[in-house]
C-alpha cells in the first residue's frame, strides 16, 4: 500500500510539471497570437496536444496505482477527479505535502483555464475587428445595402459577417 501511495504522490508531481509546461505553452500562444505567427501557433497546438495526452497517461497511471492499492475508485480517465483521488487516499497516508501538491495542481488548472479564456477572447476581438474592417472596405459599415436583386432576395442587415461569402461574383 505504501508503495502505491508513493507512486501516486510521484505522479501528482509529474502532473504539476506537465501543467507548468501547459501554462508555458499558453503564454507562448498569447505572444504568437499578438504577432499573428501562424507557424508558431501550429507548433504550439501540437505541443499542447502532446502535453494533454501525457496528462491523460498520468491519470491512467494514478488510477492503476489506486487499483493496485486495492482502493475502489470507480473512475476512468474521462471521469477523473483529483479531489476524489485525494479523498480516496487513507487519512494515515495523506501527508500535508500530498495536500500541498493537490492545491498546486488546482492553482495551475485555474491558471490554464484563465489563460485559455484570455486567448479565446483575444481571438474573438481580433476577428470582430477584422469583420468591421472588411465591412468598412466593402462599404457596408454605415448602412446595409441590398446584396441580390435590388434587395428582393437577400439583404445585408445587422449581421454582415458573411457578406463576402454571399456576394455575387
Amino acid at each position: 500500500m505504501q508503495t502505491a501511495i508513493q507512486t501516486i504522490e510521484d505522479l501528482f508531481y509529474e502532473k504539476i510539471l506537465l501543467y507548468q509546461d501547459l501554462v508555458a505553452c499558453m503564454k507562448r500562444e498569447r505572444d504568437a497570437l499578438i504577432r499573428t505567427d501562424m507557424d508558431v501557433l501550429w507548433k504550439i497546438a501540437d505541443e499542447k496536444q502532446s502535453i494533454v495526452s501525457r496528462i491523460a497517461t498520468v491519470r491512467e497511471k494514478i488510477l492503476a496505482a489506486l487499483s493496485e492499492a486495492s482502493i475502489d475508485h470507480g473512475m476512468d480517465v474521462s471521469s477523473f477527479s483529483l479531489a476524489d483521488v485525494l479523498a480516496l487516499i487513507p487519512q494515515g497516508h495523506r501527508a500535508s505535502r500530498f495536500e500541498k501538491t493537490y492545491l498546486s495542481l488546482v492553482a495551475l488548472k485555474d491558471e490554464i483555464h484563465q489563460r485559455s479564456r484570455e486567448n479565446r477572447l483575444f481571438i474573438e476581438e481580433s476577428l470582430d475587428f477584422l469583420d468591421e474592417l472588411i465591412g468598412v472596405i466593402v462599404g457596408t459599415a454605415d448602412k446595409p445595402k441590398p446584396v441580390y436583386n435590388n434587395g428582393r432576395s437577400l439583404t445585408c442587415g445587422k449581421h454582415h459577417a458573411n457578406l463576402l461569402l454571399h456576394k455575387e461574383v
